[in-house]
């Protein structure tokens, strides 16, 4: 009986999705370049989330760190506000 991985055809459309990924990535991290990054702990997510939409003035960003969470912010004063209360 045939399984999933030797179907060639599901295997390429897997490929393709995950290269899709990448290019959304490396889009998503292109303009996320020019934003500003705290790097902190990931904890107490819900709270920092409702702290970013009460406060923030203008775009943010949180993505998964390696041992952490990565906060980007368009606003360096929001960045700055932000590290204050959180760091």
């Amino acid at each position: 009986m045939a399984t999933l991985e030797d179907n060639p055809t599901l295997s390429i459309m897997r490929a393709q999705r995950a290269e899709e990924h990448v290019k959304v990535d490396t889009r998503l991290m292109e303009l996320l370049a020019s934003y500003h990054m705290i790097r902190l702990p990931d904890d107490l997510f819900a709270e920092k989330l409702t702290w970013c939409l009460e406060h923030c003035q203008c775009k943010f960003r949180d993505l998964s760190d390696t041992g952490g969470r990565a906060w980007y912010f368009q606003n360096e004063q929001d960045a700055t506000m932000f590290a204050m209360r959180w760091a």
